[in-house]
Parts: C-alpha cells; structure tokens; sequence
C-alpha cells in the first residue's frame, strides 16, 4: 500500500510545480543585432549594451549592440527569473584573426 501513497505524492508534487513553471508573467521576445567591439588589444573588463534601436524586419526585433570597456554596472539584474529579451548577438571576427 505504500507504493500506492508514494506514487500519489509523487503525482500531487509534479501537479504542482508544473503549474508554477506554467505560470509566465510576460512573454520572452527575440532580440537581433551586431556587435561593434572593442578592439583586439583592449584588456580588461567589458560589457555589451544596446547602442541603438534599428527598424524592425517583419516581426523580428533589431539593434545594434555595443561592448563598453568596464564591468556591467547592473550585474544582479542578469539571471534574475524569466528575462524580457532573449539576445541573439552576430559576431564578426577581428580582421587577419
């Protein structure tokens, strides 16, 4: 008779944290943009922002996206719950890399 309790507690739980993950207090957006960095040389710590707003391209969101020499003044607000944006960041490499 235990396995038969067990299995129902099992199931009640799963129930349960099914319906928190469920829960999304807004949707994620995509986020496209390039990335202007800084150059090959540069030592030290840096961070990327959104430099600029670009027309959207049918439904897509794009930007332009900046490293900035400097540690990321608000490093809590990363990894924080459900973020707002999901960035999607295109790279080129540095020239005769």
């Amino acid at each position: 008779m235990r396995t038969g309790r067990t299995r129902s507690a099992l199931l009640t739980r799963l129930a349960r944290l099914e319906s928190r993950a469920a829960v999304v207090t807004h949707p994620v957006k995509l986020r496209f943009g390039k990335l202007h960095r800084l150059p090959r040389d540069y030592e030290g710590e840096k961070h990327i922002v959104v430099a600029k707003q670009l027309p959207k391209r049918g439904d897509q969101e794009w930007v332009e996206f900046q490293e900035l020499p400097s540690p990321d003044p608000n490093p809590q607000e990363r990894g924080r719950g459900v973020p707002e944006y999901l960035d999607v960041v295109f790279v080129a490499a540095y020239a005769g890399a």
